[in-house]
């Protein structure tokens, strides 16, 4: 490496091209007998030639500046160059006629020295008056450049030898940490001199100078200096450059942030006891290795199944198909129902049955395209059940048809239910998350959401029973949606059409759609033959549709009592960004907007019109007596904001919609509850309309009454995740025009409606045709664990995933298998770890999953299931947009005292909450919630998502071995409790921000700056404005020492658009602050010792006393280790002995070669439980032992050990006190530390208190 910082010589200071500076005046003084004068070129450019000129320019100048040009002109060069203004002046003739009477003239030349220079002239009879006209016609230069009162333009970036590589100035400053830590040199030093152009950095390393750089300023100069080091250096040495950027990939290229760890003697003492008695427990020694051991019996897909399904008897299937039969036979002659006989029989689907059915029958796979309002979501499943029970085997048919959404799976299968004169439970019924109403057995219609079937799957293949067998039919509605189920069924399909055909029992799909590409769904299920798979295409039986667009209803708006709308920057801005300047009406105030650099900035996000949006269905109630007004909006802050300005406006609607009587608007968002969703489906009282603000889950399978006018934002929210940052992302998107379609189809389902899209025709016309689908732009993880979870023999998850319809990126797949392998779901050779195996039977995602198993093991159960929800779920706080400070402030109310937590924060509320509600309250629950800025919807929800994963941890055996084992058997009612003994420590906020810190892994930031916070992938990020961490909310004695850095984690990133030319921001949001012990027990996820102390997750070094960093590395160790065996034991216990789980390799039987025994039992043991127990208490108490020192005295605090290296080292620059480590004399407790020949806790020589 030929870096000048090892040894080689000075880089020369190198040529930068500057012309020489002139002297103000070039020709000197001639004698009497001087020669003639040099003859000028014309024009005479004197001020009226100039004004004459720039006129179009001048108005734009202050006049101030006009009159002092001169002082203009040098005032702005120094502001761009560093520089003054230069002039040359000569002396000369104009030709005959070009000039004035007398043809001697001065001409001046005034030249500012940007890349590329400015120069202009000035001529006159005298010489100041040529000066003067030089610099106005060169001011008015700088105007047209946009110079004069702008910024300097500074170099930010620069391309690398290859012509591709763009670096920045962050990048850069990177770089100069990695070059600087990976030859072990001192930190650089930069030298700045300043001379007549402003200033000039050189950067040196060990005293040899790299880089040099010069700028109108310190800053501007020392960003140069950055950028001409990594040109330099990436020149002398390309494979540097290469090994930086993987690293960086990797999140392990910045410089090292170092947090300061202190500990009291009674805590270390604490610490070290509960570190030998871990090594002398059972839960320790009979630890299996972290490496899953292989399952070399995988079996095959004709024997996958221990137990195979056994069907009822053949006699009990007649008896049922004649009950089947004899029903049928009765709803088609029960007068009752010949209205919806009638009904049923109009539709589109019902009078192309026998095609339908024909095809079904025929194909293994069939692709029916049934346009909207043809009947498909109601009709198809009932067509294949009845043609069964006409032909006396109904009770041979099974029918799973799965939705998308769970409003749309309880609403269709309650319409069908009563399509059949049956209530919901006889052959009808439905499963969705949290609820579930499923039909009787043989002869059947499940209606279920596709994520809950891809949960039937697996529990299906984890306990080997193939209890599918007897499903015949499996509809898949609305598939051109794409969500990840979805797409990951559509390959479990595959392999389930094939097993069921080579058993001789094959089983029928269909996949139904209003709006789909058929040809990518043909060719995935081709036939036997290779055939592409059948289409049958069913016409829609729906109304006319009258669209319009902005510039269809804009006129309209504006002549009602709804013009105020265009005072509001909000409508301005998204009208000139649709339609133009030229489409804003008179009376629009412009304000401080302008338009021009609006229409001209296409690539930046404009706010959705909220008044626009409620001016627009204000008009479209209006413009009739009757029918229902359906709006889409993106989310739920979209949808609240609606409602308010519809019920509080700042000017005159038309309408009155607070008036009951006649008016009620309803919200259709997943967090609101069914029951309160269903509501829309019940006709309204008598000259009542209904306003309904929805997301997209009224755009398909929902059908709602009566609805005539559509009102379409367009938008649609939209995760997308970023590998790379660890950053996900919800925002606000474009529809598709097929999307769009589906929303102005529910104008005209039952007569004829008008649709209202709030944009452009153009704008429209040119809408892709779908959304990006899923796999392509979300975090896999889930996805992975789905894919292992459902064990395709012979496949990899990568082999899986690649047999998708349309495969995801392959380095999204490796970025979602890391993650999963750091939270301890999979092991190295990318296998199930136990802890895997468990986290698969909760149905939250991994890292809430350890959070909830932790919560369980250290009795804090209830505030673990509620911190989990929460997580889980969208802040129940609101800030309005009028009270955010009140917001902010009663939000802040809530953190615990001590602990700054945005979580935490949240569970206080909702406990405040919940403890009205659980005594019937419920008045008093509501005022709360107003008063404090909370959203019941969101915190009902919270309720029904606690419930459902305390049932999980019921059925996973959690519970069995918490609490030391005495807790009491699961509930055999419907509804299950907490018990109370796991609730012990529920008040320990210490331990709740441990078990935040475990849900979060690995998202975690240190404060840099009072402001910026760094992240192993971004240099620079800032606090989320909401949360309670955010400066403002942070009281002076809350805020870092000088010397102590701060550590927080955080639940994601957001990324905003910034409005103005600036670069975009990366906000850290749901934010937690917590102390190095909590991160390095629960939060680091690989941690090695060196000689400063601990080095955590390849990016953050923890420094301090070493011997006491020392234990804390050791007590993790030992921790993990204990965990390793808990886990093995949950499923290895009683209620997982019916599946075939390979059996890991003890840990100690590794080391000392003994072979492993498949016929022990590996359940934990009584006393292994009580281990548990004890290892969980000692851990809460030092939790809250370090809680109450760092809030009390430190004048016990044991004083840390400097780092032992020159200038540069990881430990330098903290001031802290010197002394050499003592040496203990103890070997190391754990065999594969980092560093053995380390001082450590002693593994001898004390009784083992307990365990």
């Amino acid at each position: 490496m030929p870096s000048r910082g090892r040894g080689q010589p000075s880089r020369p200071q190198p040529s930068r091209g500057q012309p020489p500076r002139p002297s103000r005046f070039n020709n000197a003084r001639r004698p009497n007998n001087r020669p003639l004068l040099p003859t000028l070129s014309g024009p005479f450019q004197d001020k009226n030639w100039i004004n004459e000129t720039y006129k179009d320019v001048l108005p734009n100048i202050k006049p101030a500046h006009l009159n002092d040009a001169k002082s203009t002109a040098n005032n702005a060069a120094i502001t761009q160059t560093g520089s003054k203004l230069t002039l040359e002046t000569v002396k000369g003739t104009l030709p005959e006629g070009s000039g004035p009477s007398s043809h001697t003239v001065f001409r001046t030349t005034a030249t500012v020295r940007t890349e590329p220079p400015i120069s202009a002239v000035g001529d006159a009879t005298s010489e100041k008056e040529s000066v003067q006209s030089a610099s106005l016609a060169l001011i008015c230069q700088m105007q047209q450049q946009g110079i004069l009162y702008g910024k300097p333009k500074e170099v930010s970036s620069i391309t690398l030898s290859d012509g591709q590589t763009v670096v920045d100035v962050e990048k850069a400053r990177t770089f100069m940490d990695f070059y600087c830590r990976s030859f072990n040199f001192s930190s650089p030093d930069i030298v700045y001199t300043e001379n007549r152009r402003g200033w000039e950095a050189v950067i040196q390393v060990q005293g040899r100078k790299i880089g040099m750089g010069s700028g109108p300023n310190k800053k501007a100069a020392t960003n140069q200096c950055y950028l001409d080091v990594v040109q330099y250096l990436e020149s002398c040495d390309p494979e540097l450059w290469k090994s930086f950027e993987t690293k960086m990939a990797k999140g392990e290229g910045q410089s090292i942030p170092r947090l300061f760890f202190s500990v009291t003697n009674n805590l270390n003492s604490a610490i070290r006891n509960l570190c030998v008695e871990l090594r002398g427990s059972n839960l320790y020694k009979n630890r299996p290795s972290a490496v899953a051991q292989n399952d070399s019996s995988n079996p095959g897909s004709q024997s996958r199944y221990a137990n195979p399904y056994v069907p009822p008897n053949a006699k009990y299937l007649a008896q049922k198909s004649e009950e089947l039969l004899a029903s049928h036979q009765k709803y088609l002659s029960d007068p009752k129902m010949e209205k919806m006989r009638t009904t049923r029989a109009a539709l589109p689907v019902y009078t192309r049955a026998d095609e339908v059915m024909k095809t079904i029958h025929e194909n293994d796979v069939s692709i029916l395209m049934a346009a909207t309002g043809s009947g498909k979501t109601t009709q198809v499943p009932q067509l294949i059940l009845d043609s069964y029970i006409k032909e006396g085997k109904g009770a041979h048919c099974n029918i799973l048809c799965t939705q998308p959404r769970r409003l749309a799976a309880l609403s269709v299968a309650d319409r069908v239910a009563n399509e059949r004169g049956e209530s919901l439970g006889k052959s009808v019924g439905y499963q969705v998350r949290f609820e579930s109403k499923l039909p009787e057995n043989h002869g059947s219609v499940t209606f279920c959401t596709t994520g809950v079937f891809l949960k039937r799957l697996q529990s299906a293949l984890s306990e080997q029973r193939n209890n599918l067998d007897d499903i015949t039919h499996i509809v898949i509605d609305e598939v051109h949606e794409r969500d990840v189920d979805t797409d990951l069924l559509l390959v479990v399909l595959k392999r389930v059409l094939a097993e069921r055909k080579a058993r001789n029992k094959p089983i029928k799909v269909v996949l139904m759609s209003a709006t789909i590409d058929p040809t990518l769904f043909q060719n995935y299920f081709p036939d036997d033959s290779g055939r592409p798979a059948k289409v049958i295409e069913v016409p829609g039986r729906t109304f006319p549709v009258q669209r319009h667009f902005m510039e269809d209803f804009l006129p309209l708006v504006n002549s009602g009592p709804t013009k105020w709308i265009f005072q509001d920057e909000s409508v301005i801005k998204y009208i000139v960004r649709e339609l133009g300047v030229k489409a804003l009406p008179p009376n629009a105030n412009l304000g401080r907007i302008d338009p021009a650099r609006v229409a001209a900035d296409p690539e930046t996000e404009v706010e959705i019109p909220y008044p626009l949006i409620a001016a627009t269905i204000a008009h479209a109630l209006r413009s009739s007596d009757s029918g229902h007004v359906l709006t889409f909006l993106a989310g739920w802050d979209d949808i609240i904001a609606v409602q308010k300005l519809l019920q509080a406006p700042p000017g005159s609607l038309g309408i009155n919609f607070n008036d009951t009587s006649k008016y009620s608007i309803h919200l259709l968002h997943s967090t609101i509850p069914l029951a309160d969703q269903q509501v829309i489906f019940s006709p309204p009282p008598p000259g009542v309309r209904r306003i309904i603000l929805a997301t997209n889950i009224a755009e398909t399978s929902v059908t709602i009454p009566d609805v005539v006018y559509v009102v379409d934002s367009a938008r649609l929210k939209e995760q997308r995740y970023d590998p790379e940052k660890h950053m996900s992302s919800l925002v606000s998107a474009w529809v598709g025009s097929s999307n769009m379609n589906q929303r102005a189809g529910r104008a005209g389902r039952h007569r004829p409606g008008e649709y209202f899209g709030v944009l452009s025709k153009d704008h429209a016309s040119k809408l892709h045709a779908y959304q990006t689908v899923e796999m392509m732009r979300v975090d896999l993880s889930n996805v992975v664990m789905h894919v292992k979870a459902l064990n395709f023999p012979g496949m990899t998850v990568e082999d899986v995933l690649a047999a998708a319809i349309e495969p995801p990126p392959a380095d999204r797949v490796a970025a979602a298998m890391k993650d999963l392998q750091m939270v301890g779901a999979l092991d190295a050779q990318k296998e199930l770890t136990s802890l895997g195996r468990v986290l698969l039977q909760l149905p939250v995602d991994v890292q809430v999953g350890r959070l909830v198993l932790y919560g369980s093991f250290f009795r804090c159960l209830d505030q673990a299931l509620t911190l989990a929800a929460l997580l889980t779920n969208r802040d129940p706080f609101v800030s309005p947009m009028h009270l955010k400070n009140e917001a902010s402030r009663i939000k802040n109310s809530w953190c615990p005292p001590g602990f700054k937590s945005d979580a935490l924060a949240a569970l206080q509320a909702y406990n405040a909450w919940d403890a009205m509600q659980s005594r019937g309250e419920y008045i008093s629950a509501n005022r709360f919630c107003v008063d404090n800025f909370l959203a019941k919807p969101t915190l009902l929800m919270i309720q029904k998502i606690k419930t459902h994963i305390l049932q999980s941890l019921y059925s996973a055996g959690v519970i069995d071995v918490s609490g030391g084992g005495a807790v009491a058997n699961e509930p055999t009612g419907r509804h299950v409790s907490i018990p109370p003994e796991l609730n012990e420590n529920g008040d320990s906020f210490p331990l709740l921000t441990a078990l935040i810190a475990i849900a979060t892994q690995p998202k975690f930031a240190v404060k840099v700056s009072e402001r910026i916070l760094r992240t192993p992938q971004d240099r620079v990020t800032m606090i989320h404005p909401s949360s309670v961490n955010h400066p403002k909310n942070v009281t002076d004695l809350q805020k870092d020492t000088p010397q102590i850095k701060q550590i927080y984690a955080y639940l994601e990133k957001r990324r905003n658009v910034s409005s103005s030319s600036g670069p975009a921001s990366t906000f850290l949001v749901t934010t937690t602050h917590i102390d190095p012990m909590t991160y390095m027990l629960f939060g680091a996820h690989d941690m090695q010792k060196n000689d400063q102390g601990v080095f955590c997750d390849n990016w953050m070094s923890v420094v301090g006393h070493l011997d006491a960093l020392d234990d804390v590395y050791d007590l993790r160790q030992f921790m993990d280790g204990c965990m390793l065996r808990v886990f093995e034991g949950i499923i290895m216990g009683r209620r997982h002995r019916r599946q075939k789980i390979p059996t890991m390799q003890r840990e100690e039987e590794s080391e000392s070669g003994f072979d492993l025994d498949d016929r022990k039992d590996y359940s934990l043991s009584v006393h292994e439980v009580k281990e548990l127990d004890l290892l969980s208490r000692d851990m809460v108490s030092i939790l809250n032992q370090a809680s109450a020192d760092k809030q009390g005295s430190r004048q016990t605090s044991r004083p840390a050990t400097p780092s032992l290296l020159g200038p540069g080292g990881v430990g330098s620059g903290l001031g802290l006190p010197t002394f050499p480590r003592i040496a203990s004399g103890y070997s190391t407790p754990y065999g594969n530390s980092a560093v053995n020949s380390r001082a450590s806790t002693p593994t001898f020589g004390r009784p083992h208190r307990r365990f």
